[in-house]
């Protein structure tokens, strides 16, 4: 098979191995679609896109913050694009990644600057936790719909 071809797994699984698959491709589906959010956001509105604003910053900050807010924009369609083969995807497993070490960044962040606003908060807690659950989810997907051998 050409690389990035896939075959549908879904169709001749059983029911409840078919249904884990599902529900997690629309977890993913729906979670990927906050920082695609966050970070459009962020890229119009600059520091003041931040939740809860932020002060003035020099032109250099506001320039470093939209243009790292790409990156961040870019993992909403990554997921999405890999949602077809998530039992497989490297792609996928890089975008839970960098989702992981972005919210290990901004730990390092608190750690230097202090606590950030309540919605940071909770961000930095879905990064951190989110990913390392999601991929032990897609690893049992994935052993349920491996032929035995």
């Amino acid at each position: 098979m050409p690389p990035g071809h896939h075959v549908p797994m879904s169709s001749g699984l059983p029911e409840a191995p078919r249904r884990s698959r599902r529900r997690l491709q629309w977890t993913l589906g729906v979670l990927a679609a906050v920082p695609l959010a966050s970070a459009g956001r962020e890229i119009a509105l600059g520091p003041q896109g931040v939740p809860g604003g932020s002060p003035e910053v020099t032109p250099t900050v506001d320039s470093a913050l939209r243009y790292a807010n790409v990156f961040k924009l870019a993992l909403g369609p990554v997921i999405w694009s890999q949602l077809g083969r998530v039992e497989r995807s490297p792609g996928l497993t890089y975008a839970l990644s960098t989702l992981f070490l972005g919210g290990l960044a901004r730990v390092r962040s608190w750690e230097q600057r202090g606590r950030p606003h309540p919605v940071t908060v909770g961000a930095v807690v879905l990064e951190i936790a989110a990913p390392p659950l999601l991929l032990a989810w897609r690893r049992r997907v994935r052993r349920s719909v491996e032929p035995v051998i």
